[in-house]
């Protein structure tokens, strides 16, 4: 594998190829383990058959933005991917931010921190500072049997890698302001190798601030967070490691637009919450609209040699999530939904080579996860002139089982010439647990713990057996190498996503009577739910040049069991069922390019289509025309660009993007024009200032010439309806960011 120079920036999505599976050529055994932040040059990753793309350290740094904490802005520059926010700096809050892949929602991707789904499904939040990661991958088609583990993966899958603590002793320091009163403060603390045994470990501490864009109120309101790292090597090569990280947000969230809201343009940057009190809305006011949320994960690794060819690693990781979302129901009411969520797991792996020629990774996933989905209670509220709520009752309460994941996977890589042949398969097992739901007229305003005093009544109609489902998940991929600069690779795989049971619950309980009248019970209608499978094939082609690097890829991906929402006339109701399917299919292509005098680009372009593969058809007979329509929020066309230039001490990266137009519906009615955006870094670093390793200020202009743009849409490729609501994107915003590295 040869060593190629490239600038920070390049080195960002450099990996446009990425590393493959875990066993591919002579990345089997070899563990790589980062002690600290890297430097430029990197080495270019020898490109593998998946369509697999990689952030590096400083692409990090540069890609994360000011707010270094939304892992989603890290895809700017990948093919494929849009991602969204409802605010400049990426801040998570209720429908704050949507990602679209190959034309998927992100409800069904996978979101891992080091090869473990730490992540649930609801509350979850930004764990982990970005300074603390070291690096960034997103698989978009068919995977390994030991990557992409976690409830869905049917739209693709992210890991991060988290950055270990340093080797020698150090501290660093970031302190950001910027527009809409945005201040950050970032430390981290290395201790280096002490003590007898090598021991390592790392401190680090965050707070962050910003006021909403428009409107009043913060987003977030305050996110502190506070994260241990430990390194423990052992003489006979094994390795301990855990990482602790505890979080806090708050914040008040944007309010959405309905298409007739998003056809008067000039009303985009006001529309919102109101900021004051006012008669007939009152719940409109924007304090009843914010979530709060605390968060603790843990993750450990271990890692033990077998003999001179065997390696044997275990990742057990555990995570909590309380918290809660305020939002209105309607102009007067006001609904709390109270989040108590904890789920553990472990990862356990054996990784043995044969031989130069066969190596095979084998493992299992398990993992025991607290409800939600769907939610297990809700109040409401009325909200009141003086600014405060008064009790209305349960919106719904309810006991929930535990959800239970177990999955065996096996994969093997063999070679022979100038031919990589790899395949697994992965049984993903997972155990829906069972749910009941009570009568909620009368019952006092208590907690949950203390409500099953008054002994509410199982409600006959709302209860659903727990049920196992179970999926085998193979892949296989190929990687023949024409000459040594360039391969042609394909690549298989099939991917799970699980039944989205909150909406199907919440429809019901809406729409109790309508159901009851036809005699169907929530069992019935939980009965047309089961997991969206999905079929993918990648063909490509790795070009890898001195100066040039080039990526082209085809791919195609058949989906069936989808779930959607389906007008049922015989119960005069939408709710959600597993009866759609799609195709999608598209070209992408990425690369980067060096050029003389420090500059470099990275690039991506790509047209996808993801469409209906025929109408749906309700049970009552009802036809939906889907046939060939583009599901909502789901670009065809996806351009970026980014530029690296270094001299001396400066560094400037412009990054550029072209989200092409949009449907917001599946009639394809509610058209959201395509638009360009521009970003702008610029840094400037001394080094070895008095007792300092290196000193940098930097000014990052986000939106740079302040285009006016639709950016969220709510929908998602679920969606059949023209209920979808829409965000503006955020104006111009600049931050000034000063660090220092001791």
């Amino acid at each position: 594998m040869r060593t190629r120079m490239r600038s920070p920036l390049a080195a960002a999505v450099a990996a446009l190829c990425a590393a493959g599976p875990a066993l591919a050529a002579d990345a089997t055994l070899t563990e790589v383990v980062v002690t600290g932040a890297h430097e430029a040059p990197l080495t270019q990753p020898d490109p593998q058959p998946w369509a697999h793309s990689q952030v590096s350290r400083e692409g990090v740094a540069i890609l994360g933005g000011p707010a270094q904490t939304n892992p989603y802005r890290l895809l700017d520059l990948m093919p494929s991917v849009s991602a969204e926010s409802a605010d400049a700096y990426g801040l998570n809050s209720r429908g704050g931010r949507k990602l679209n892949l190959r034309g998927k929602g992100d409800f069904h991707l996978t979101r891992n921190i080091e090869g473990v789904p730490l992540y649930g499904i609801v509350g979850n939040n930004d764990l982990f500072d970005l300074e603390n990661v070291a690096g960034f991958e997103l698989y978009r088609g068919g995977m390994p049997a030991n990557a992409g583990l976690g409830v869905s993966n049917s739209t693709g899958a992210l890991d991060m890698t988290l950055r270990r603590p340093d080797e020698v002793p150090g501290v660093e320091i970031r302190q950001g302001f910027g527009s809409d009163s945005f201040r950050r403060t970032f430390a981290r603390i290395d201790s280096g190798r002490f003590g007898p045994a090598d021991t390592a470990l790392f401190v680090s501490a965050s707070d962050m601030e910003a006021d909403k864009w428009k409107g009043a109120g913060q987003t977030p309101g305050a996110r502190r967070n506070f994260t241990v790292g430990l390194a423990q090597p052992f003489s006979n090569g094994a390795r301990f490691e855990l990482f602790v990280a505890s979080n806090h947000i708050e914040g008040h969230d944007y309010r959405a637009m309905n298409y007739t809201q998003v056809e008067d343009k000039s009303n985009w940057r006001n529309f919102d919450y109101d900021e004051d009190l006012t008669a007939g809305r009152l719940a409109r006011y924007y304090d009843f609209n914010r979530n709060e949320f605390d968060d603790v994960g843990v993750i450990a690794n271990l890692v033990l040699p077998v003999g001179e060819a065997g390696r044997f690693t275990l990742r057990p990781y555990w995570w909590d999530n309380d918290g809660y979302f305020l939002f209105s129901s309607s102009d007067t009411n006001v609904r709390r939904w109270d989040v108590e969520h904890e789920q553990k797991g472990l990862v356990a792996q054996y990784d043995h080579r044969f031989s130069p020629a066969l190596d095979l990774t084998v493992g299992y996933w398990w993992m025991d996860m607290e409800s939600p989905p769907p939610p297990v209670y809700q109040k409401n509220y009325t909200a009141q002139a003086d600014g405060s709520l008064t009790y209305a009752g349960w919106a719904l309460l309810s006991k929930h089982g535990r959800h239970e994941f177990n999955s065996p996977f096996l994969q093997l890589t063999g070679r022979s010439g100038a031919t990589t042949i790899s395949g697994g398969v992965r049984l993903q097992q997972q155990s829906q647990p069972s749910f009941s739901y009570y009568a909620t007229a009368g019952l006092p305003d208590v907690s949950y713990d203390a409500v099953w005093v008054f002994n509410p009544a199982v409600d006959p109609w709302m209860r659903v057996s727990g049920k196992t489902y179970r999926e085998w998940l193979p892949n296989l991929s190929l990687r023949h190498e024409l000459r040594p600069d360039m391969a042609l690779t394909a690549a298989y795989g099939r991917r799970i996503g699980r039944p989205d049971w909150g909406p199907v619950a919440s429809t019901y309980s809406s729409n109790k009577a309508k159901f009851v009248a036809q005699n169907i019970t929530l069992q019935d209608v939980f009965s047309g739910l089961k997991p969206e499978i999905s079929d993918n094939l990648d063909l490509g082609l790795r070009y890898e040049g001195e100066r040039l690097s080039l990526v082209p890829n085809l791919y195609y991906a058949r989906t069936r069991d989808k779930e959607v929402s389906v007008y049922d006339p015989g119960v005069d109701v939408t709710y959600y069922q597993s009866v759609a399917k799609a195709v999608g299919y598209g070209a992408e292509l990425e690369g980067s390019y060096r050029f003389d005098g420090g500059l470099s680009a990275v690039f991506a372009l790509s047209w996808n289509r993801f469409a209906f593969d025929g109408d749906i058809q309700a049970k009552a007979g009802a036809v939906t025309g889907t046939d060939g329509k583009q599901v909502p929020n789901a670009p065809r066309m996806l351009a970026k660009l980014g530029v690296d230039w270094r001299s001396g001490n400066w560094n400037v990266s412009p990054v550029v993007r072209y989200v092409g137009k949009r449907y917001g519906d599946t009639l394809n009615k509610q058209k959201i024009d395509g638009y360009f955006l521009a970003d702008l870094h610029v840094g400037y670093q001394w080094k070895n200032v008095a007792m300092l390793q290196d000193v940098g200020i930097a000014l990052s202009v986000l939106n740079l010439f302040d285009k006016r743009y639709i950016g969220q849409i709510s929908a998602s490729d679920f969606d059949l309806n023209a209920g979808t609501t829409y965000y503006a994107g955020a104006p111009r915003t600049a931050v000034m960011t000063v660090s220092a590295r001791f």
